[in-house]
């Protein structure tokens, strides 16, 4: 292998001199997690543990193919190892590659990242019937830890984390675990954040006192018996100091300020949704407003995963492949028709796509285009996504607010412009009017009760990935009292676009979303029955 010069960063050479047993990093897009961080802490395990397993967890097989793989294999390719080469993924390495043996060679080939040493890496994802309990791992990586769910990590992971003692029992790393994110934007990846709780800081401290020591000594070209016994003792302190040690660190884009450069972070904040911006790119965390209008809205509860992994098995890891459109969605039912509303602005628009399955009400997905794109381009975002879905009936709810004209140019009402639109793509479109919208007292007095469980009402629940920036808004939403008791708080629509205070996280998605609601709990005809002409709120 040719040696190549590598250029690392203050933060990320930090936590490559602490090299702990145990790492949390929380650092920011931008900041270099995939080469500084991911992909190094990889290669060193492979490397320090021949022959030994690992585990790279991600939450959904689609989150593995679409973000997880391609960032890994391209900082690896970086460093040098190609695939196909120094490491196969999805199949047995081929007999003339004459690749070490694992220690525990697997029956299936199908979800493990092979190495020329016999090191072997298991690809776990959450949505799949978890396989870890039958396996004897040496260390544990998740690089998108946000998304995943602390509890089934303890309970189908850690504890196959095990054995091989008599191998690499010496190895600071041995049984170690390493998970690298972005700052959480749902309650359920906040778990990582807690891990600064578990940092003994001056046995962080001291690693970094010997380490230039033991630097020195390693360098030495020549070493007399004492300077060989010191460098040694150094050697054997700090293995013993990471094996016991956990380290936690928080890095924002500017600790990567000399690589990304000024330029990069404006095109950022340009081109970024502004809450996304300020969570992902400066590390600044997300709040929930307390006793908001969808205050019984629970994560844990009303949120799920799902992926269609016989389509994605089929890319085999194929990480080029497009997977942005409703293929590698699990959640739909072809035998279903999808029902959608949509919101209207001359700053932001945005659609609700969901089915109802039983008592279940299925957001599946929420899109939006922010100025200048308008209605149309939305309409056309939809179409793409749902290409491939095979039934083209679609039940599109709309209230009074879409009868009124477009105010881009267009002398067409709102809902005519989306049934024209859709149907000139492949569409069969059934309109439901729903009449005035209903008043925000009955209709917080509604959803309350469905979020809650009631038997009167939809069960509603929220497909994590395609959903998140819909449910932050809904968890951001607030409320106030007016005239007839609670209303929805939707001043803020008032405010210009602003880091502080993006459309898309403001009401306008969770307006949609209640036509959604009323639409499929109160409007529920079947695409033979006649359609209200129109209905009134007391």
């Amino acid at each position: 292998m040719e040696k190549s010069k590598k250029w690392f960063n203050k933060a990320q050479l930090e936590a490559m001199m602490i090299a702990a047993n145990n790492e949390f990093i929380v650092a920011s897009r931008g900041f270099g997690k995939s080469e500084g961080i991911d992909a190094p802490r990889l290669l060193r395990n492979v490397v320090a543990m021949p022959g030994g397993a690992g585990a790279l967890l991600s939450p959904t097989y689609s989150k593995l193919l679409s973000n997880t793989l391609p960032a890994v294999c391209h900082a690896l390719d970086r460093m040098g190892y190609k695939r196909d080469k120094h490491y196969f993924v999805g199949r047995k390495p081929p007999k003339d590659m004459k690749f070490e043996k694992p220690i525990i060679e697997p029956f299936k080939w199908d979800y493990v990242m092979s190495w020329y040493n016999g090191s072997i890496i298991h690809l776990l994802s959450f949505d799949r019937p978890m396989s870890a309990n039958s396996l004897n791992l040496d260390w544990i990586m998740g690089f998108e830890a946000k998304y995943l769910d602390y509890k089934k990590i303890v309970d189908e992971v850690f504890p196959a984390n095990r054995g091989n003692e008599q191998y690499f029992g010496e190895c600071p790393w041995h049984h170690g675990l390493v998970f690298s994110t972005d700052m959480p934007t749902f309650r359920s990846g906040q778990w990582i954040l807690e891990k600064r709780k578990d940092m003994d800081k001056e046995l962080i401290l001291a690693i970094k006192q010997i380490y230039p020591e033991y630097i020195y000594y390693k360098s030495l070209k020549k070493r007399t018996n004492i300077k060989e016994y010191r460098y040694k003792k150094l050697k054997d302190d700090l293995a013993l100091f990471r094996k016991n040690a956990t380290f936690y660190a928080e890095y924002d884009i500017f600790d990567n300020l000399e690589i990304i450069g000024e330029k990069r972070i404006r095109d950022f904040k340009r081109d970024l949704p502004p809450f996304i911006f300020n969570t992902s790119i400066l590390n600044i965390r997300p709040y929930k407003v307390p006793n908001g209008f969808y205050s019984a809205l629970n994560e844990k509860i009303h949120c799920y995963e799902s992926s269609d992994n016989a389509y994605l098995d089929s890319l085999d890891y194929n990480i080029k492949a497009s997977l942005n459109d409703c293929r590698k969605d699990g959640d739909l039912a072809s035998d279903v028709p999808l029902r959608v509303s949509f919101d209207y602005n001359a700053s932001i628009n945005n659609v609700v796509t969901g089915q109802k399955i039983g008592r279940e009400l299925r957001t599946q997905n929420w899109q939006f285009v922010k100025t200048p794109r308008k209605l149309q381009e939305l309409c056309d975002a939809w179409c793409d996504y749902y290409h491939y879905f095979t039934n083209k009936n679609v039940i599109f709810y709309y209230d009074a607010t879409s009868v009124a004209s477009s105010p881009d140019g267009n002398a067409k009402p709102f809902y005519e412009i989306i049934t024209d639109k859709l149907s000139r793509r492949g569409w069969n479109v059934n309109q439901v009017y729903i009449g005035q919208p209903m008043k925000h007292a009955l209709k917080h007095e509604y959803i309350d009760q469905a979020l809650k469980g009631s038997d009167e009402f939809l069960f509603p629940i929220f497909n994590k990935h395609n959903t998140e920036y819909l449910f932050m808004a809904m968890e951001q939403t607030g409320i106030k009292m007016g005239r007839n008791g609670f209303e929805k708080d939707k001043g803020i629509e008032k405010t210009p676009d602003s880091p502080d205070n993006p459309d898309e996280l403001k009401t306008h998605g969770t307006d949609a979303w209640d036509t959604f609601f009323i639409g499929c709990n109160f409007y529920d005809v079947d695409l033979c029955s006649s359609v209200p002409s129109s209905v009134s709120w007391g």
